[in-house]
């Protein structure tokens, strides 16, 4: 009965030949040397590079915003004459359109695609950016920070998806783990950029 069960080599060499192989098992396959002698690995593509670098940026920027925003805020509290209350708000305002963006909009990406959320969320936060500096009351400020931390909380499951899906299994544990660190390098990025531009310019404006 066992015998009867059982699968020959070749056999069971062709039925591996005829499974269905999905995307990753492409993505994991070891490259052969000339003389037939299989890689040890499978090495990342400069296309997958470009793809991991551009998904770490947003861990990038959500650390250099919301620490660059911790050096503004005593300029802000002064240009909009900031209560407690008001001042707690700004702080607050980005952290939970974060909260917020990656707790609703992070699902969108199974919907509408990774690449299409992934460019969407980096318009969104380019204009969010840009329109915050020309906000001209508390209200509008708060907004545009909202808008930010929106972009970025979509920012975070879409990231992850594509990285996870874009690069050999090997490599993505230390691959991901390593975008995280993006967020802390933006952080001191975020100190240092303030830091200088209060050094040069020691005004209000600033």
């Amino acid at each position: 009965m066992v015998a009867a069960t059982e699968k020959s080599a070749p056999e069971m060499r062709e039925s591996e030949g005829r499974r269905i192989r999905t995307v990753q098992d492409y993505i994991d396959e070891t490259p052969y040397w000339a003389d037939g002698t299989q890689a040890p690995l499978s090495p990342m593509t400069a296309m997958q590079w470009k793809i991991w670098f551009l998904a770490s940026a947003g861990k990038f920027f959500e650390g250099m915003v919301v620490f660059m925003t911790g050096v503004a805020l005593p300029l802000i509290v002064q240009e909009f004459s900031l209560d407690d209350l008001e001042k707690g708000t700004v702080s607050a305002a980005t952290l939970f359109g974060i909260l917020v963006g990656a707790s609703l909009l992070g699902g969108l990406a199974d919907r509408y695609g990774r690449k299409k959320m992934f460019v969407a969320e980096m318009v969104l936060f380019a204009v969010c950016l840009a329109c915050m500096v020309f906000s001209p009351n508390f209200k509008i400020l708060v907004i545009f920070l909202f808008g930010i931390g929106l972009s970025l909380g979509c920012d975070y499951p879409t990231a992850h998806m594509i990285i996870s899906e874009s690069i050999p299994s090997l490599s993505r544990g230390k691959l991901v783990l390593g975008a995280f660190a993006f967020q802390s390098l933006g952080a001191l990025t975020g100190m240092a950029v303030g830091y200088l531009i209060l050094y040069e310019n020691p005004d209000l404006g600033a």
